[in-house]
């Protein structure tokens, strides 16, 4: 089974209303601080984490101890100016995992698998249309995986530049995804015990594959 902890930020809107309307330089610079609470806090103790809305923050946590997640959350608060709430979930895919969230679904948790997605030249893309283009088709990649992955029970997150992080239920649902996907892309796929030791396998497999300016799959156990 996989794990998601999924965070949120009670009064987070009241908080932002509170400020009158000169306030977005100050939401930002708190939302800045917050993510980097955030990745600080979660991957110290092997989660890959995430946010939604800035208010609702995730993490992939299978194989970390309550306990740690605990801490983690703890340090969160404390770069917060609201309350902290949060729940874990259990499930057979991460999809399913967050929407049990709260339920106290127990079972073996399975290795994490996670891929990291980008797409094919978009360096000289940019450089020949400009950084709008290469951003809207990374999020037009995003939205097509989103899609995909209601049906095949993964997450996919905007990860910045022409990067897309999937937290998948298993290596070959990423061949669900990249179906779908118009543009040409690379993949790679990292399957580890803890989720962000995932994550830099996968990392590992994009750069093998960019190495060797080719397309498609790279899974790395």
């Amino acid at each position: 089974m996989h794990k998601v902890v999924l965070i949120s930020l009670r009064g987070y809107r009241e908080w932002t209303e509170s400020l009158g309307p000169r306030r977005e330089h100050i939401i930002q610079k708190v939302q800045a601080r917050i993510h980097g609470a955030l990745w600080s806090s979660f991957t110290a103790v092997g989660a890959l984490p995430h946010h939604f809305r800035y208010d609702y923050l995730i993490a992939l946590a299978n194989n970390v101890p309550r306990h740690w997640i605990d801490a983690a959350v703890a340090k969160i608060r404390r770069s917060t100016p609201v309350e902290v709430d949060y729940c874990i979930g259990m499930g057979d895919t991460p999809l399913d995992a967050y929407r049990s969230c709260g339920e106290h679904k127990e079972g073996k948790e399975s290795n994490a698998v996670v891929a990291h997605v980008d797409i094919v030249n978009s360096t000289d893309a940019t450089r020949i249309n400009g950084p709008i283009h290469t951003y809207l088709r990374a999020i037009d990649m995003l939205r097509t995986a989103a899609g995909a992955c209601e049906d095949v029970g993964c997450i996919a997150f905007y990860l910045g530049g022409d990067n897309m992080v999937v937290y998948l239920p298993e290596p070959r649902a990423i061949y669900a995804l990249l179906d779908r996907v118009e543009a040409p892309v690379r993949a790679g796929v990292g399957v580890s015990p803890r989720p962000y030791t995932a994550f830099v396998k996968a990392t590992k497999g994009l750069d093998a594959l960019r190495a060797e300016n080719k397309t498609g799959v790279k899974v790395v156990r």
